[in-house]
């Protein structure tokens, strides 16, 4: 063997030695993703039910996190410190989050609509027949209040001067006051509508606010209430997870739809603070529907420029720009 010829060979032994080493360093298991979840008690977190119970796969070497928070302000706090990666809140909450600079972007819309007058009044039939009477609602400036007072005005009743709308009464007191039957009329959502028809026959849905508030707003407007939303700098390191998450969103979201009862049972047991068979009783009237940000953006614009008109600091002060709905 020639010089020449031994050189050549011990360098392409020396390469080859590089080369079976090389794949074990590219074949290193990559950092496990943790994914925290969050949704409140209630109807806005009845749609992921079946994804909290069986916790689908979102990719290799990715773990789901799922939480129920008590209260707004708790998963409100956990959104400003940034230690939630996908959320469902109220549409308004997440436009006045994006506003106050925090990067979440709406994903998808969930739930359109969960609110109802209901009341033992027997003599309402119109919105003119509100004239002269009291109408109770939780917090000035929330959305229940936003939504009785647009329609009130869209209906030829003055909100401030036809009627008087309380406030006194805390959610869960005012059901209570209306299956007594000590309250005539009240804003609800769902599922105390059900639970307060249930218990007290006498009491009736007079109003659904998501049709009244369509047929008010006209085409392509509707009660765009509850939304999904996902942090920013985690979908951009994470685009694959994310979309991953909103296809199981989807289907979770139409199972719940099909199987109400079943969801009804998963809904209780996972702490969602409704009893399964009132679950199952609400569903229907929930208005739980998947529809994606850039299909949905129209709708929820046009939700935006009513709270603006009634409660500009609910929504922080102006509608949200482009940056706030996430693109795929």
């Amino acid at each position: 063997m020639t010089l020449f010829a031994a050189v050549l060979l011990i360098t392409a032994l020396i390469v080859g030695c590089g080369k079976v080493q090389n794949p074990q360093t590219q074949n290193k298991t990559e950092e496990k993703v943790v994914v925290h979840i969050a949704g409140l008690q209630g109807p806005t977190s009845i749609g992921m039910i079946k994804m909290i119970e069986n916790k689908p796969s979102l990719g290799t070497n990715v773990e789901s996190d799922y939480q129920v928070a008590k209260t707004p302000d708790i998963l409100v706090s956990k959104l400003i410190s940034k230690e939630i990666d996908i959320a469902t809140v109220p549409t308004n909450l997440a436009a006045k989050i994006y506003n106050k600079g925090i990067d979440y972007k709406l994903a998808a819309m969930n739930t359109w609509g969960v609110l109802y007058m209901v009341g033992s009044e027997e003599n309402i039939m119109q919105w003119k027949d509100l004239k002269g009477k009291t109408i109770n609602s939780v917090g000035k400036g929330t959305i229940p209040d936003i939504a009785v007072r647009y329609l009130l005005d869209k209906n030829g009743i003055n909100s401030e001067k036809d009627v008087t709308i309380d406030y006194t009464i805390a959610q869960v007191e005012l059901a209570q006051a209306v299956i007594a039957g000590k309250v005539k009329l009240a804003v609800l959502p769902e599922p105390f509508v059900t639970m307060v028809t249930t218990k007290n026959p006498k009491v009736k849905v007079i109003f659904d606010i998501k049709k009244e508030w369509d047929k008010a707003s006209g085409s392509n407007q509707e009660f765009a209430q509850t939304c999904l939303l996902v942090k920013g700098e985690f979908a951009n390191k994470n685009p694959a997870i994310v979309n991953r998450f909103l296809e199981e969103y989807k289907e979770s979201i139409e199972w719940v739809n099909a199987n109400k009862a079943e969801a009804g049972r998963l809904v209780e047991k996972n702490g969602i603070g409704i009893k399964a068979k009132i679950a199952e009783m609400a569903i229907p009237r929930c208005n739980i529907r998947y529809e994606d940000a850039n299909t949905a953006k129209a709708k929820v614009e046009s939700f935006f420029k009513i709270i603006l008109k009634y409660s500009p600091k609910d929504i922080g002060g102006k509608i949200p720009d482009e940056g706030f709905y996430y693109q795929k």
